[in-house]
């Protein structure tokens, strides 16, 4: 038998042989096979044929429980009965007119009477839309430049939200005054000369610097839970700090909620009972379509409005185009109070679920995360940031990517990163199901961790 790594990639691909043949076709069509970076992982993703409630269906003919619901952005899961017929009734009135729609109206009523922060608000066809256009509200309506976003946050497909992403730990410089890192080569001087770079979870130090770059701070960008560096909820007292020095200010405090809308009724503002300026929303409010939505106080949001001397542009041909309309308000009426209270129940179910697992198997591992979403790490110690995140994958090496496939073999899907998020398809025997093909694959890992990796073993 050859190392762990070569032995289950060996037992994947021997699971999904038409995916492999199917990826050598792709890679003549897209760079390594795929069109979104953030949905591949090695040696090949499967490939899916359909989907129906919390279930996957592959080109191999698999069924696996979908726990990563396109990045958190299904709530309802797939082919969610309310949401296909809104659609289908669309689509046969038509898909995109250039014009306004009581469809707009009808959804962004919705999204007003559940985040009382959104006095007014826009569609967009993208979080990454939406979350640009908080900057570009913020930087109109100060006056000033630059935008302060936190270690490890990933705010969309642009290059200042992009910036220090990953804070590698050659680069990314002091806990106090961390260095903007870029992603990669593409992004420019510029973007990182106007990034301020606040560490995660570290209150004292957030004040220091928003009073320090005070006089050229258009915003503070925040995702309430750190999602693409390991679902890291922010501590109440940060959050806290955020709104505090920000309004001594007059800086605008800015709520990335296309993942956390999920985690309450009224997003993650509503669970921290903190009100921002402007909240930038996607994912669940499309009920699986394209979408995204940024809105805040009305004063700020007046820059965009057509009567003023020199509006804020911001033309998009799909933004609220009535399909993605009527099919978001048919999943957000349906996600109801006690809609959300039984995902998160599932998710704490899920949470400690798996570090029990890991427990069970003398292996240093947890899941942290907030509500209805998860991300398993391979530690034991604590995690309160980006730096402590990667600390930790750093450590693990291959063996996240393995159990990742692992799982796959077992029937349940995540993202690739180990990112978990619960849907209203499911119930608790899916979790369970979950929890059971992850005892069983940290039992197939386990002698490969102890030859190769027993610095994971407690």
């Amino acid at each position: 038998m050859g190392d762990l790594r070569s032995t289950v990639i060996e037992g994947y691909e021997a699971f999904a042989p038409i995916s492999r043949e199917l990826i050598e076709e792709a890679r003549r069509c897209f760079p390594g096979g795929d069109t979104r970076m953030s949905a591949h992982y090695a040696p090949y993703p499967l490939f899916v044929e359909r989907a129906a409630g919390c279930r996957l269906y592959d080109a191999d003919g698999h069924a696996l429980v979908d726990f990563m619901n396109n990045f958190t952005s299904l709530i309802h899961g797939h082919a969610f009965a309310p949401v296909v017929e809104a659609v289908i009734e669309q689509v046969q009135r038509g898909t995109a007119y250039a014009a306004p729609t009581r469809s707009q109206v009808a959804l962004a009523q919705l999204i007003r009477a559940r985040v009382p922060s959104v006095e007014q608000l826009r569609f967009t066809s993208s979080g990454s839309e939406a979350t640009l256009m908080t900057l570009r509200c913020a930087r109109a309506a100060t006056g000033r430049q630059k935008i302060m976003k936190m270690e490890g946050a990933y705010h969309g497909s642009y290059e200042l939200a992009e910036v220090s992403l990953v804070p590698r730990p050659d680069r990314c410089g002091p806990l106090a005054a961390p260095h903007p890192v870029p992603i990669d080569a593409s992004i420019p001087r510029s973007a990182l000369d106007d990034a301020v770079i606040c560490p995660f979870n570290e209150p004292a130090l957030a004040r220091a610097l928003i009073d320090r770059h005070a006089h050229e701070l258009a915003a503070v960008i925040v995702e309430p839970v750190l999602a693409s560096m390991g679902m890291i909820p922010a501590t109440p007292e940060f959050i806290a700090a955020l709104r505090e020095a920000t309004a001594r200010h007059g800086t605008v405090l800015v709520f990335d909620e296309v993942v956390t809308l999920r985690v309450s009724h009224g997003g993650a503002q509503a669970w921290y009972g903190v009100t921002p300026d402007l909240t930038a929303m996607g994912k669940i409010i499309g009920g699986g379509l394209p979408i995204g939505a940024f809105g805040g106080r009305e004063d700020l949001m007046r820059v965009f409005h057509p009567d003023e001397r020199e509006p804020v542009m911001h033309a998009s041909t799909f933004s609220g185009n009535p399909i993605s309309m009527a099919a978001g308000f048919a999943a957000m009426d349906a996600l109801t109070p006690d809609a959300t209270q039984r995902l998160n129940a599932l998710g704490e179910r899920l949470r400690a679920g798996i570090g029990a697992a890991f427990a069970r198997h003398g292996i240093r591992g947890q899941a942290t995360g907030l509500g209805s979403l998860a991300n398993i790490h391979f530690t034991d110690a604590a995690l309160a940031s980006a730096r402590d995140s990667l600390a930790g994958v750093l450590r693990s090496g291959h063996v996240n990517q393995l159990l990742h496939l692992e799982m796959l073999k077992r029937g349940v899907a995540s993202a690739a990163r180990l990112m978990y998020c619960t849907s209203t398809a499911m119930g608790d025997e899916d979790v369970d199901f979950a929890l059971a093909a992850l005892d069983d694959a940290l039992k197939s890992l386990l002698p490969g961790i102890e030859k190769e990796k027993p610095e994971l073993l407690v």
